[in-house]
């Protein structure tokens, strides 16, 4: 019995000894950092950019396509496909061998054309005028159903607007004020459409006079030079051919001017947006090569579409390559990256470093060897960093999570 006695004091004295062990361990290394998970880093003043990347599409706006004249031969030629011209630049010489009835036709083919042109313009100024008169419905109808709200919310229901003083909104007005703001907003989107399709009308009936001045002039022998600048495409003739109007088209000329990117953005991201900002693209042929740009335009109003999750909201934002490349297709995807904040010698630190809780933004600052909670206020968020607005100092030495080996 006393051996038994003797072995049970040693196994609770071991017990004991080695609980007061790892108290005693545990409070010397309190606060201290696990360097087995954490590494430290140091805050340090650095420049910082937030990008947003988005899925857009490339168009040629403006293409300018010569079909071949009624019957002639070329003479000369100074251009080739895939060359960069400029507005006047000499293309090709022809001599034509169109009869008298070639011409007459040609000319009122010309006079008709530009008929048509002033017609689509005159339409613009309509459609201005409709969408004008559909934003300002928007404005008021939204405005009488924000006064309504508002009143509800204050648990006031009376409708001052009516002919019944003191009297309460019934459910038919109150349905009437929501509907009026859906059926405004429904007129404008039918009005934008109609305004922006009036643009195309007028790009369409420019395009249709160009090609019919240019039928009517290639009746006589004429010098073909470029009306734009642009990329040169799709010179199929050599010097010497004989052509006639059953061939293809003399060449086309992929307008710089009118090479745009247009893209769809959130809410969030639209309001970030500004005209002006530099972007690079790429495109899914040729990743490895990037192209210049910039935003030339951000929509203010947007167009409600519906997803699996409900109804968003989509702005459109566009997009003005600095160059027109004979790589470049029409339509084609482009992933681009837009530089929509940027900072200098601003406080840094690498996102994996801060700790969401509670509403309460922190890090875990490394002082004496020991780590103490600082809540922090962020500025710029990018893929690079987090911008440090107040809560840490240059050169303050922080826990940062080491990377997954998976």
């Amino acid at each position: 019995m006393r051996g038994i006695k003797k072995w049970l004091l040693f196994v609770v004295f071991c017990v004991v000894l080695f609980v007061s062990c790892r108290l005693v361990f545990g409070v010397v290394n309190r606060g201290k950092p696990d360097l087995g998970k954490y590494d430290i880093t140091t805050v340090a003043k650095q420049d910082l950019t937030k990008t947003i990347t988005k899925e857009g599409t490339l168009h040629f706006a403006g293409v300018v396509d010569y079909p071949m004249p009624a019957s002639g031969i070329i003479t000369d030629i100074w251009a080739q496909n895939g060359q960069e011209v400029t507005k006047g630049q000499k293309i090709v010489r022809f001599q034509s061998t169109a009869s008298q009835d070639d011409q007459a036709t040609a000319l009122s083919q010309y006079l008709t054309a530009k008929t048509s042109l002033e017609t689509a313009k005159v339409a613009k100024g309509k459609s201005q005028v409709n969408l004008e008169a559909a934003r300002q419905k928007i404005l008021e109808a939204a405005q009488t159903r924000q006064n309504m709200d508002d009143r509800f919310s204050l648990g006031n229901r009376k409708n001052s607007t009516a002919n019944r003083p003191n009297q309460d909104y019934t459910e038919n007005e109150t349905e009437a004020i929501k509907s009026t703001e859906t059926q405004a907003r429904s007129e404008f989107s039918i009005a934008e459409k109609e305004f922006y399709n009036a643009d195309a009308n007028i790009q369409a009936a420019q395009a249709a006079l160009n090609v019919s001045l240019w039928k009517y002039q290639m009746t006589k022998d004429a010098v073909v030079t470029a009306p734009v600048d642009g990329l040169l495409v799709n010179l199929n003739v050599t010097k010497g051919e004989v052509v006639t109007s059953e061939n293809d088209s003399l060449f086309r000329i992929i307008s710089s001017n009118d090479l745009i990117i247009t893209l769809k953005a959130s809410e969030a991201e639209a309001i970030q947006f500004e005209v002006g900002q530099e972007t690079e693209f790429k495109t899914a042929i040729y990743p490895d090569l990037k192209f210049k740009g910039k935003i030339t335009a951000v929509d203010a109003i947007g167009i409600e579409v519906e997803s699996d999750t409900g109804s968003v909201t989509e702005y459109v934002v566009k997009i003005k390559p600095e160059v027109t490349d004979k790589r470049f297709l029409s339509p084609m995807t482009v992933d681009t990256d837009t530089i929509v904040q940027r900072k200098s010698a601003v406080l840094v630190i690498p996102n994996s470093t801060v700790n969401y809780s509670g509403g309460k933004r922190t890090v875990a600052v490394v002082k004496n060897g020991r780590t103490e909670t600082q809540e922090v206020t962020l500025g710029i968020i990018s893929d690079n960093g987090t911008e440090i607005i107040s809560g840490l100092s240059d050169g303050d030495k922080i826990l940062m999570p080491k990377a997954s080996k998976l």
